[in-house]
């Protein structure tokens, strides 16, 4: 029965998700003076007549179940406390927060939603209300809107306009801050870190300190890679030589002692080739030359990381820092705690922007809308820096740009791992002041996600390549899990229910693991989240799985013999930690999901907007996924977090000096 249940709660949560994951409108006073009148709860008497004490309810929230314990006087709500969630750090934990507090202000149920964490709020609210109820309360007056003075229009004047508050917005208003310059920075939802704070959380960049603890003798197999790509016939001038400048740094590797051979140059000549190319190679390389610098940079602001690197899912190369912290929560923390308390940056929330003020063919403004409707003009005396993200949560676009030969079907059953507030708006406002779009047609399906959900948070703790194989429904491998994340998405889709399983075995205590947004693996198993499975054979793994036993075998057997030699396997494998053995085992449903579009406007490396012409926009900076010359074809996975701080900081700087 309580496996029935949640999975009827589980469903009833992606129901919601799929109606809901835009804003959730709460009732409230409009200021129309045709409009009934409202008052809050407490002064009609609603709250009175509660029976004093504490009770405690329990709902399904957007991963798991929300516990809410509630304490009442005679005639008051004493207390709103979230006594367990699972809740996605940074988003539905914000409302787990907050809900319980305005609830506690107000005196009512009525409170708004976070933009951005709708359903979180509503579950806390839900299960408020629940508690509430137990305790003798009028629903129905707890629940009257709240009344409220509309916010007026505003005016704001700053050197710097930044609109989005996800890594890049954030990133670049520290950056303009430290040139001097005011900054106001707005944000459509509730909530800062857009689609930033769910990432996986790790973060590529080359780094000699840390990579020199990565293995104790060379890999024959990971020297390949280099080899490959330095064999490949050059397509540009550019190319060749950068090819020649690998060549020269991993002859040197050669003759050394070293274990592991990267550079800058490595990294940007990996990341165009895993994007087929199609990137703008002059980007690319700013990229890889400043990802260290700005990974110092976080760290300065403290960011926490381990002193080691690991072999990230889809970055095919062992150059992944991973966050401490849960998802991004870590570098988002960062950033917004490096912006508090400075003078002279202004924050507005719920606040969307509409469109572009331009003068004269120049960038000077933003004209934008307040949670009331309000009018909120912005004026930029220096610059406007757009970083709105991308376009992979909205199905029409997608749909639009994307969907072809590559990608047939990108309609509303592909899940994304996106944040309700991140639409793609921002490219067309670009669009629209002049600005050129360019490689519309590529995004990223991520292979890691819920199969019902699409979230990435509830996968394993490790995004370590080295820890797992895939296997489909009936116990096969089928892809090489160290390559490109699309090659991996499209053999996904092409397995028995388009499902796939991830499938590890333990190297540490069962009870230490956690998942990515830091569930307890344990709790996951014990309530059938995800399809979490946990056994300590191979034949209770198939058992559970409902595969073959002999067939599991063979694939893990099959497996272990290349892990044991280090050697490229029949997929192309070249990165092992060791063998998976007897067991025991743990292994979650994954199935694609649209994470990332690599299309968007057109900029050069200083992150100016550029027209079709190739002349700058001026006034307009673009920073994040809201840039389409990054990538190609394909996102190297841990990317994004190094572009978007560095471009991010470029961005911040020109706009403060007006270059």
């Amino acid at each position: 029965m309580k496996k029935t249940t949640r999975i009827l709660a589980v469903l009833l949560c992606v129901l919601m998700l799929v109606a809901g994951c835009a804003q959730v409108e709460e009732p409230q006073a409009t200021g129309d003076p045709s409009a009934p009148e409202v008052t809050p709860a407490g002064e009609q008497g609603g709250a009175a007549g509660y029976t004093p004490g504490t009770y405690t309810a329990t709902t399904i929230g957007m991963n798991a179940d929300v516990t809410v314990e509630v304490t009442v006087s005679e005639d008051k709500i004493e207390s709103v406390v979230v006594t367990n969630h699972m809740e996605t750090p940074g988003i539905g934990s914000v409302a787990v927060e907050k809900i319980p507090a305005a609830i506690v202000e107000e005196q009512s149920l009525a409170v708004d939603s976070l933009t951005g964490a709708t359903i979180s709020s509503m579950a806390v609210k839900r299960a408020a209300s629940d508690a509430l109820e137990q305790a003798g309360a009028d629903l129905d007056a707890l629940n009257v809107p709240i009344a409220r003075t509309p916010d007026p229009d505003a005016d704001y004047e700053a050197d710097v306009v930044i609109v989005g508050g996800g890594g890049a917005g954030l990133s670049a208003a520290i950056a303009a801050l430290e040139e001097g310059a005011t900054v106001v920075l707005i944000e459509k939802t509730s909530l800062l870190g857009g689609n930033s704070i769910v990432a996986g959380g790790f973060y590529n960049a080359p780094d000699p300190e840390r990579q020199a603890h990565y293995q104790e003798e060379r890999s024959e197999a990971l020297d390949s890679l280099i080899v490959e790509a330095l064999a490949e016939e050059p397509v540009s001038e550019e190319h060749a030589a950068l090819q020649e400048a690998v060549r020269a740094e991993f002859e040197e590797y050669l003759a050394s002692d070293s274990t592991l051979f990267d550079t800058p140059n490595w990294f940007a000549l990996q990341t165009w080739n895993g994007g087929d190319k199609v990137g703008d190679l002059e980007v690319v390389q700013v990229l890889a030359e400043n990802a260290l610098d700005s990974f110092h940079w976080l760290e300065s602001m403290g960011a926490g990381f381990p002193d080691d690197v690991f072999f990230g899912g889809g970055a095919l190369y062992p150059r992944s820092h991973q966050s401490v912290d849960p998802n991004g929560t870590g570098y988002i923390n960062a950033l917004t705690g490096a912006l508090e308390g400075n003078e002279n940056y202004t924050q507005l929330m719920d606040t969307e922007a509409v469109s572009l003020i331009v003068e004269d063919g120049a960038v000077v403004g933003v004209n934008a809308t307040g949670r009331d409707g309000n009018a909120v003009t912005l004026r930029a005396n220096n610059g406007v820096i757009l970083a709105t993200g991308g376009f992979a949560g909205n199905v029409e676009l997608r749909q639009q740009y994307c969907e072809g030969e590559k990608w047939p079907n990108l309609g509303e059953e592909v899940r994304t791992t996106n944040v309700a507030g991140v639409t793609g708006d921002g490219i067309f406002m670009a669009e629209a002041a002049g600005a050129n779009l360019v490689n519309m047609e590529h995004i990223q399906l991520l292979p890691y996600c819920n199969p019902q959900t699409g979230m990435l948070n509830d996968s394993t703790g490790t995004a370590n390549v080295k820890e797992y194989i895939f296997i489909n429904t009936e116990g096969e491998r089928f892809v090489r899990e160290d390559g490109r994340r699309d090659d991996m998405s499209k053999a996904i889709l092409d397995q028995p229910e388009s499902k796939m399983y991830m499938f590890a075995s333990l190297k540490m205590p069962f009870e230490e693991m956690t998942t990515l947004g830091g569930q307890p693996l344990s709790y996951m198993v014990e309530n059938g989240l995800s399809e979490y499975g946990y056994a300590e054979t191979i034949e209770e793994a198939a058992e559970i799985l409902g595969c073959d036993p002999q067939t599991l075998r063979d694939t893990v057997a099959t497996f272990d013999e290349h892990a044991s030699e280090k050697t490229a396997d029949e997929f192309g494998r070249v990165n092992y930690r060791g063998t998976l053995g007897e067991g025991p085992f743990i292994f979650w449903a994954r199935r694609p999901a649209a994470h990332h579009t690599m299309g968007g406007v057109e900029v050069d490396v200083q992150t100016h907007a550029l027209r079709a012409d190739g002349s700058v926009v001026e006034g307009l900076y673009c920073a994040g996924e809201i840039t389409g010359c990054t990538h190609g074809t394909n996102r190297v996975g841990g990317n994004a977090i190094a572009e978007f701080v560095t471009f991010g900081r470029i961005a911040g700087r020109n706009a403060a000096l007006d270059k």
